[in-house]
């Protein structure tokens, strides 16, 4: 595999994941719920898929059902008047405790999840799954962009009232918007599920929580969260396959391991300041100045 479909196929699950927390938080609701999602998602994938014979079937029901669940939740949150940072909260261990029991109750383990009907190949898998999720990303972008429904939920987070004056239902447009999100998670978690052939307990390792300081990195902007996404990929890239330096090999692997999270720390304190929005004004500008001089 090549740096640069390494780096592709690497970046894929933490992206949807990405867009689906940006989506989450420009409604004006962070997806702490997220992790939890994808772990619950890519059981589903593997249990829907196990019985109806189908990986199809199992990825769309997967999606489906992830999709109900979190609209169903976030229409109790709204009607209850709840805080939404704590319910989301909730929502996560919620998934995570239903991830677990389900897996008791028909696997009649919590371990690791494996069948006969549930084995792809590697290469084609990873190739698949990297060119799908990156079309979803694209869908997801252009429908922020260029839709009604887009620019509500872009406005809904840091501008309701406009929303209430307009005579639009903000409750709509965050049940939406969640939906979008668990939507995006579950694909994430099929993602991850498929490319092992199994099920493993905790398969986001932390995916979830990357994708939040992914958009707190990229201060909600999409360019800036790709940008991001495809550096921390590289990042997970690097560390997967320094190991096999000879010059390295003294260094322990948990240390190895951890450099994109080290990566990622570093962007946030060395780029605290810098806006979306200015960076593009600067690069602008740079390129009026060299088409003037050329």
């Amino acid at each position: 595999m090549s740096l640069i479909t390494g780096i592709l196929s690497i970046s894929a699950p933490l992206l949807l994941a990405s867009m689906a927390a940006l989506i989450s938080e420009l409604s004006g609701c962070m997806a702490l719920f997220l992790d939890g999602l994808i772990n619950l998602c890519a059981f589903l994938c593997f249990a829907f898929t196990v019985h109806t014979n189908s990986v199809y079937l199992g990825i769309a029901l997967s999606a489906s059902v992830s999709t109900v669940f979190i609209i169903t939740m976030a229409f109790v949150i709204e009607k209850l008047n709840a805080n939404r940072f704590l319910a989301a909260l909730a929502i996560n261990l919620l998934c995570s405790a239903l991830c677990s029991t389900l897996s008791s109750i028909i696997f009649k383990t919590r371990g690791v999840l494996t069948a006969t009907t549930f084995v792809f190949p590697a290469i084609q898998t990873r190739f698949v799954t990297s060119i799908s999720a990156y079309l979803v990303v694209t869908v997801l972008c252009l429908f922020l962009k260029f839709t009604k429904t887009g620019l509500y939920i872009r406005i809904c987070g840091s501008d309701a009232q406009v929303l209430h004056a307009k005579g639009t239902d903000v409750t709509k447009i965050r049940l939406i918007a969640w939906g979008i999100a668990g939507l995006a998670g579950a694909f994430a978690g099929c993602i991850l599920s498929l490319r092992i052939s199994s099920f493993v307990p905790n398969i986001s390792s932390g995916i979830g929580w990357t994708a939040l300081a992914v958009v707190f990195l990229g201060k909600k902007n999409t360019a800036a969260i790709v940008s991001a996404v495809l550096i921390f990929a590289a990042a997970q890239y690097g560390s997967n396959n320094i190991q096999n330096i000879a010059a390295l090999k003294s260094i322990p692997s948990a240390v190895l391991l951890s450099l994109p999270y080290f990566c990622s720390l570093l962007l946030i304190l060395i780029f605290p300041q810098i806006q979306p929005a200015e960076l593009l004004q600067k690069i602008q500008h740079f390129r009026h100045q060299k088409s003037q001089r050329t």
